[in-house]
């Protein structure tokens, strides 16, 4: 009990929001939370534009499968590229990508040209930024806010990124009912320009140097091979990237749910966009209790926090009614962005500096790359028997998962820093 009073004490609310007292930090942050907003308004009218199309739940998790296969693929290899190149230079290339292709889209939409090949031929087109922009916007982060407040701007990510969930939807629902789903793709092509405006003026700090590098003998390595080493021997890291995967397919409600709400509830596009914002508005408090924790996540509240993520997806699935529905899922954004802040920052705060970016690259492999395999698993399994049990295997796979995860993630009590036993195999 002491330790749930020790989050609200003036102390931790302080250290909860240590990352926004750094000018950059917050211009990023803004940025970040229109970028998102718009991106979370072109994903609700991509999934939408599915269902209309005819497609069914393959076709729902084909199109994610797209967008997500260049991270799956090359997500250590990209990760080469964000450990030696700037950062910022990364983001820019792939905000200008993310914007065009959000103007093809648009374009294609407003002249009733779209067809599903299409749709998933542009979400490949979008993956390829996307593979590069995930781990660079992350360890952005860290050049901005140095090591000792990277939990806090983790957590405040998850409230932007999360805010951006209430308010992508909430567009996306608005425009869909009243107007077009092109215009959803134009706003989020107009979003992009606060973010290429604030890359061209950031000044990030020097990388940290603090944490522990690699030993010398890892250095003859291929580029990639260092950082699977050290998530092999690493059991705490490697057990929170497994969850990492369970977490994505519980987040990634664009598979199932417009299904439910198509086929079990017979409601509208405006019903699946209310949906998306319930989630996004449970994820905020989630997001909140994240950076009220310790500065350095440990492994046993990473393990309960899934356990938890599974058990509320179960009852999501089994929700009777709309309005149940809605709870669910505000409940299981909660969890979901509680676990995705904590475990992130554990990945991070635990691998040596000089394979950061590659050991992000196999996070973002993990969430939300894995979303190319369990997308089209859940899609399939959705179209084959019942969305909802589709859904309810997803959250029973979680609690499992968990369960035989329960040891290896409670030996990592908030020590490890990259120098100690959770890395004793580090990257050599």
């Amino acid at each position: 009990m002491s330790s749930w009073r020790d989050r609200f004490t003036r102390e931790a609310l302080t250290r909860s929001f240590a990352a926004l007292r750094i000018r950059d930090y917050r211009r990023w942050s803004i940025a970040q939370l229109l970028s998102a907003a718009g991106g979370a308004a072109s994903q609700i009218a991509i999934a939408w534009l599915v269902v209309e199309l005819g497609g069914d739940g393959l076709a729902l998790g084909a199109v994610t499968a797209c967008m997500m296969v260049p991270t799956l693929a090359l997500g250590p290899f990209i990760g080469v590229l964000v450990d030696r190149y700037s950062r910022r230079s990364v983001l820019l290339v792939t905000a200008v990508a993310q914007m065009a292709v959000a103007a093809v889209l648009a374009a294609l939409a407003f002249g009733g040209a779209l067809e599903i090949w299409m749709l998933m031929a542009l979400s490949l087109a979008h993956g390829l930024a996307f593979a590069a922009d995930n781990p660079a916007r992350q360890l952005l982060v860290l050049d901005l806010v140095g090591r000792e407040r990277v939990t806090s701007a983790v957590s405040m990510n998850e409230v932007i990124i999360n805010g951006a969930r209430v308010l992508g939807p909430a567009v996306a629902g608005v425009l869909l009912v009243f107007a077009d789903a092109a215009w959803c793709f134009v706003v989020n092509a107009l979003v992009f320009v606060p973010s290429i405006i604030v890359l061209l003026t950031l000044r990030p700090r020097s990388r940290p140097t603090s944490a522990p590098v690699v030993e010398e003998s890892a250095a003859p390595d291929p580029p990639t091979t260092g950082a699977w080493r050290f998530v092999a021997r690493a059991p705490a890291v490697r057990q929170t990237l497994l969850l990492a995967v369970c977490a994505a397919a519980g987040y990634n409600i664009a598979v199932v749910i417009p299904l439910i709400v198509a086929n079990v509830f017979r409601a509208d596009g405006g019903t699946y966009g209310l949906l998306a914002v319930a989630f996004g508005l449970g994820a905020l408090p989630g997001a909140f209790f994240s950076a009220t924790g310790p500065t350095t996540p440990r492994g046993g509240e990473v393990r309960m926090l899934a356990a938890l993520m599974g058990l509320a997806v179960l009852l999501s699935a089994a929700a009777p009614s709309l309005p149940l529905l809605f709870i669910g899922l505000a409940v299981v954004g909660a969890i979901v962005m509680w676990f995705i802040a904590r475990a992130n920052a554990l990945v991070m705060l635990s691998t040596p500096t000089p394979i950061r970016g590659r050991v992000m690259g196999i996070w973002a492999m993990a969430l939300p790359g894995s979303t190319v395999v369990t997308g089209v698993l859940v899609g399939a399994l959705a179209q084959l028997t019942d969305p909802r049990l589709a859904y309810a295997v997803v959250g029973a796979v979680t609690v499992v998962v968990a369960a035989l995860s329960w040891r290896a993630l409670g030996r990592h009590d908030g020590s490890g820093d990259g120098s100690g036993d959770e890395v004793s195999g580090r990257a050599a």
